[in-house]
């Protein structure tokens, strides 16, 4: 049976207002991965009893001017300035969507997860149709194990906004994982077109494009992860599972496998890497 290796959820976070993730054999999954590689299914950790919900007050506009602060922070991705703009636009408007937005994640990224979903949660209450807050919601619950809801809130960041490439990666991740590659594949296709390049991303794209036969897309795909990133071990093994299980390219799967050797194989490959590499080796004669 093949195994790819499917990479991490991608946990990609939009600050901004603006969205930036056959074989006749099953093609297997890994268990829910890491950024380096194959990783196991962490527990869900029990959410702390958030703070009451305070009464929600109509959003105060803000000038666009208001916002060139936090945008300029956000593309420098310096957190302190992020913290203080956004508090700063918060002084003002108490639910102001971007600033909720920013400052959430900035917590989020500090490893504050009940106060973000707080802040997450405070911003859909006034500004239920920006995506961007539903799309980081689902990020947070995530981090939470809660899959199911994570679910919920990606697709309704996509239904408020059908090009948040952010929301659709992470959907597709999850997608993946779960071998539904029918729903990984427009997921996938709707954060492509939307300009998300993010290694990972590509990885999974690449499985997805492989289960459903569409093997020289595929390996377009493990090209540009490669190209990024050359030693990238989970690409490499995937790219050369596909150059010789599945298009007979014996060769460049031969060479994939020794630079996957140079550099080290996902976890429990050895095996298969072996095989691999045998299989390549008989077709070349």
């Amino acid at each position: 049976m093949k195994k790819f290796i499917i990479l991490s959820l991608l946990v990609l976070a939009g600050c901004s207002s603006s969205p930036v993730k056959d074989s006749s054999e099953e093609v297997d999954s890994a268990p829910a991965p890491e950024v380096s590689g194959e990783v196991r299914e962490e527990k869900a950790t029990p959410a702390k009893a958030s703070k009451a919900e305070e009464p929600v007050r109509p959003a105060t506009p803000m000038a666009p001017s208001q916002y060139a602060g936090l945008n300029d922070a956000i593309k420098s991705q310096s957190d302190e300035k992020i913290y203080q703009t956004a508090t700063q636009i918060l002084s003002q408007s108490p639910n102001d969507g971007r600033a909720l937005n920013a400052l959430a994640m900035y917590h989020f990224k500090k490893g504050r997860h009940d106060l973000s979903r707080y802040l997450l949660n405070k911003g859909i209450a006034a500004n239920a149709r920006m995506s961007e807050l539903h799309s980081n919601m689902g990020i947070v619950q995530l981090s939470e194990n809660e899959r199911r809801e994570a679910i919920k809130s990606f697709r309704k960041a996509l239904e408020i906004n059908n090009g948040d490439g952010i929301a659709a990666a992470n959907l597709a991740a999850i997608y993946t994982q779960e071998k539904d590659y029918n729903k990984a594949g427009v997921v996938c296709e709707t954060a492509y077109k939307r300009g998300v390049r993010d290694p990972r991303f590509l990885n999974n794209y690449a499985i997805v494009l492989t289960a459903q036969q569409k093997f020289d897309k595929a390996k377009d795909m493990y090209e540009a992860v490669l190209k990024e990133e050359s030693n990238n071990s989970a690409a490499l093994y995937n790219y050369a599972t596909l150059l010789i299980d599945h298009m007979g390219k014996f060769q460049e799967g031969l060479e994939q496998i020794n630079r996957l050797k140079f550099v080290g194989g996902p976890a429990d490959t050895r095996n298969r890497i072996i095989a691999l590499e045998n299989k390549a080796k008989a077709g070349i004669k």
